[in-house]
């Protein structure tokens, strides 16, 4: 299994609308695929950063069994 955590207003703009879930792990799986799976497309999922087990990745990264992931949008501004 894969936790999957999202922050700031992915969960109410996501298509589960859920802050915190697990789904199943298949080999080959990465938060690319979690995103778009999540809806988000484009400029949006440009917009998202990625955290594999509290480590910033990108959304190509293959993922393993157990991993955490943790999704936000990236803020700009001061």
């Amino acid at each position: 299994m894969v936790k999957v955590k999202l922050y700031n207003l992915l969960a109410g703009r996501s298509l589960s609308s859920r802050q915190e879930y697990e789904v199943s792990f298949e080999e080959g799986l990465r938060p690319a695929d979690i995103i778009q799976r999540e809806g988000f497309r484009g400029d949006e999922e440009e917009a998202i950063v990625v955290l594999v087990n509290d480590e910033r990745t990108t959304s190509q990264r293959p993922l393993s069994d157990g991993d955490r992931v943790e999704l936000m949008i990236g803020m700009v501004g001061g």
